[in-house]
């Protein structure tokens, strides 16, 4: 049988393992072994170390969590526990219990409220070790006149430190689990999304604080039965939430959908679940997975819908601008030869005697002009609504020598010459030709506003054609100004002229036009002064279809 009194100091050894060992936090656990120590042995100073100024536990313990690097408790409160540097050896590093007589003067404890009211004092240096590594030191002392650090005393410590040393090794990595669960947590709210694992059997499910939150469900509820979660989902989304899920759980493939889930204030949250099937703890097939909160996304897919819709609303009034304006600028012209023409008919038809062939010759050409302008609207409104276009064989030469008859009263008044290169070889190309008219009407126009400008020298257009390849090339070329390298391409764009007044639409149209004939539209500088303006078109709309394709 165990005596008595042995039996005693075995309880109390098993209540004092039972006070450290419940203590999780580095400060709590120092505290309760000075406490439990100071009680057995009888000591009336104390004092728990578990680092001096990063010698202790940098080496022993590189791991240890920087921000209690230093854990120090004592009684009475005392500044810094200093371990005189013969010890240091022996205790931390050898890892030797220590008992030793000092003088008051030469206690451990610096800065303490109280000071020994004898000269000698028995200390004991405990170091604190784990898995052959010193993590601490336990320092005691005692001014008693018997000697208190008995062997058996000494036993009872080793067995408080070994518990305490277990405790300290436990609570940090009790810390770093929660440390890591915290970074968890915050890394889940801030990605918006949460874990979870539900039973196909049970129809349980387990979750993160942030599913619970982006599902919106009383955290208190765990496990969560399958139907507090139905009722969350959007009505309207459950069918084929539930379809999707039941086909996942049939075929046991991963899982993937998006649906809405309504809170109790009414608050409707998009959200992603994805997930794998694997066999949980029990046994039991689980669907383990994300649940991620896209309702921002959705929010910001919906803004970029929204304004693509806009933008397309914002470009088809554009195109109307564009068109309107396009007509206004394309018929201007004949118009203005219809009211010369017309105006001309009545002066020949008052004169006495009437002169019925002028007559007779100026309505012909109004009636030529008003035909196209009508070509014009008609050309127009197939552009901007991307009808088909009217190919068939075009001699493009003739074409062009049209366009110049009409013209030919504009050239005479700015006293243009007129020169004419064409490839008289050239073969008939598959075009539209009242578009490409156009074309030219519109270069030739600019050409001799162009020439307006210059005063003291001659005013000349050449118009010239010519084959390269299987594309027909057409120039126009004037003696004004030129235009400036740096604006060059942007007179292609809408709205931009160098004119004053300008609508900054023609040139812009020509290229549409040609675009459309699968060919290009360019302006270089003229050697001789001016600019030149440069189409080509293939000469087989089937090839260049064939290319598009």
């Amino acid at each position: 049988m165990v005596p008595d009194g042995d039996t005693q100091e075995l309880e109390t050894i098993a209540a004092a393992l039972r006070t450290i060992s419940k203590e999780t936090g580095y400060t709590g656990l120092a505290k309760a072994l000075l406490d439990v120590a100071l009680a057995h042995s009888k000591a009336d100073r104390g004092a728990v170390l578990l680092s001096e100024s990063g010698e202790l536990l940098a080496k022993a313990d590189a791991n240890f969590p920087r921000e209690k690097a230093k854990i120090f408790v004592s009684h009475p409160a005392a500044d810094e526990l200093c371990l005189p540097p013969d010890l240091s050896e022996r205790v931390l590093t050898r890892q030797e219990t220590v008992v030793a007589q000092i003088g008051g003067t030469e206690s451990a404890l610096i800065g303490a409220t109280e000071r020994p009211a004898r000269q000698d004092i028995s200390v004991l240096y405990l170091p604190l070790v784990f898995q052959d590594r010193t993590i601490g030191v336990l320092y005691l002392e005692s001014t008693q006149q018997q000697t208190v650090f008995t062997p058996r005393c000494l036993s009872v410590m080793a067995i408080l430190a070994s518990q305490a040393a277990v405790s300290f090794e436990s609570a940090q990595l009790f810390d770093a689990l929660r440390e890591t669960n915290m970074w968890m947590v915050k890394g889940q709210q801030i990605g918006r999304m949460g874990s979870y694992r539900w039973n196909t059997r049970t129809l349980l499910s387990r979750g993160s604080r942030e599913v619970y939150r982006i599902i919106g469900i009383d955290q208190n509820v765990n496990p969560v039965p399958f139907q507090a979660f139905r009722d969350r989902v959007h009505p309207d989304d459950l069918p084929a939430l539930e379809k999707s899920l039941g086909e996942a759980v049939g075929a046991r493939a991963p899982f993937s959908h998006e649906y809405r889930v309504v809170h109790e204030d009414g608050t409707i949250v998009y959200v992603e679940a994805v997930g794998q099937f694997d066999l949980g703890p029990t046994g039991d097939v689980e669907l383990e997975g994300i649940i991620t909160d896209i309702t921002e996304r959705k929010a910001a897919e919906q803004a970029r819908v929204d304004a693509q819709t806009e933008l397309a609303r914002a470009t088809r009034l554009a195109s109307l601008g564009e068109f309107a304006g396009s007509i206004v600028h394309e018929v201007n012209q004949p118009m203005t030869g219809i009211i010369a023409s017309a105006e001309a008919s009545l002066r020949w038809l008052g004169r006495a005697p009437i002169d019925l062939d002028e007559a007779r010759t100026s309505l012909t050409r109004v009636i030529e002009l008003a035909r196209r302008a009508s070509n014009v609207v008609s050309g127009l409104r197939s552009l901007v609504r991307e009808g088909q276009l009217q190919f068939a064989d075009v001699h493009i030469n003739e074409a062009v020598e049209e366009v110049l008859f009409l013209l030919n009263r504009e050239l005479q008044r700015g006293a243009i010459a007129l020169r004419t290169d064409f490839d008289t070889s050239m073969p008939a190309i598959e075009a539209d030709r009242v578009q490409l008219q156009q074309v030219v009407l519109n270069l030739v126009r600019n050409a001799v506003d162009a020439m307006s400008q210059v005063n003291g020298r001659p005013h000349v257009l050449t118009i010239s054609s010519k084959l390269v390849g299987d594309h027909a090339h057409m120039s126009v070329a004037d003696t004004g100004p030129g235009i400036d390298p740096s604006v060059a391409e942007r007179l292609f764009d809408p709205l931009s002229t160098t004119k004053d007044g300008g609508l900054g639409l023609g040139l812009s149209i020509c290229r549409k036009i040609i675009d459309a004939h699968g060919g290009e539209l360019w302006v270089r500088h003229n050697s001789n002064l001016g600019a030149i303006f440069t189409f080509s078109v293939p000469r087989y709309q089937s090839s260049h279809r064939a290319r598009s394709a």
